[in-house]
């Protein structure tokens, strides 16, 4: 994400990761299906989680499926941790 943008709520946290997952696979992504989004508060920093599956394309005719998880900070709507 280029641009700095307050996430408020789990559709812009949803908005956030989908635009990262964009920016890492380009035009491989198929598809984005998001399982759990919470806000989850700590004793460092607040973050927003971010659960879910991408579908990339593979080869000509194959599909890739891969788990994800994001921690997004509520703040900037920078990623701050990604798993997958």
């Amino acid at each position: 994400m280029s641009e700095e943008t307050r996430v408020g709520d789990a559709t812009s946290a949803q908005a956030a990761a989908r635009s990262h997952l964009e920016a890492l696979y380009g035009d491989r992504v198929l598809n984005v299906k998001f399982s759990r989004t919470w806000y989850a508060t700590g004793s460092k920093r607040d973050v927003w989680e971010v659960e879910g599956f991408v579908i990339l394309k593979k080869g000509l005719f194959g599909k890739e499926v891969k788990h994800f998880k994001f921690q997004i900070d509520p703040d900037s709507g920078r990623v701050i941790a990604f798993e997958g």
